[in-house]
């Protein structure tokens, strides 16, 4: 029993002498500012919200485990987000993620989700038609319902499969455009 003490303290220091020395090399100093040493002001957990917009329409659901919110810069860190988006006419559009974060872009003045690990989007046209595209990385524009990534991407659907790198795609129009590398199979 001894010798194990022994052997635990040992493999203890030595653990805490190359994390020590691991990290005499970071400037703490050139992360202030940034989000790492950010605290947060609040947190949801088994979170379900819904945006209307003017008319009051249903313009898109956000349900996730936990939303926890950061204050400068301003910014929300999400869990197992999934986002329901609405259309008068078509079906709804299904993305879903591990993880994302959500925070305001100043260039486009809307608000951008930036969804990350294991991306899938579905949706199902009115005439029935299914779409599903599976990405690594996402970002969507919330008003404007714009998709955008830079990473791989396969779009399947009943009869063709697409492979592309990158791929920009506009939801109320369903005009997808896939950026380099495209690959595609047609049955």
């Amino acid at each position: 029993m001894r010798y194990h003490t022994i052997a635990l303290a040992v493999l203890a220091s030595l653990l805490f002498f190359l994390l020590i020395s691991e990290t005499d090399d970071i400037n703490f100093s050139s992360l202030e500012g940034s989000r790492v040493n950010q605290t947060f002001d609040y947190y949801l957990t088994t979170v379900d919200s819904t945006s209307f917009n003017s008319s009051g329409g249903s313009e898109y659901r956000l349900q996730a485990e936990r939303i926890v919110h950061y204050p400068s810069p301003e910014y929300a860190a999400i869990d197992s987000p999934r986002l329901i988006i609405h259309q008068s006419l078509e079906g709804p559009w299904f993305l879903s993620a591990a993880y994302g974060t959500i925070e305001h872009d100043l260039e486009r003045a809307e608000d951008r989700l930036d969804l990350l690990g294991n991306v899938i989007v579905q949706h199902t046209d009115a005439t029935g038609q299914t779409y599903n595209i599976y990405t690594d990385e996402l970002t969507i524009y919330l008003d404007s319902k714009y998709l955008t990534t830079e990473t791989e991407v396969l779009f399947q659907s009943i009869n063709r499969e697409i492979s592309s790198l990158g791929m920009t795609a506009d939801l109320t129009t369903k005009h997808i455009t896939f950026l380099n590398n495209v690959k595609g199979r047609y049955e």
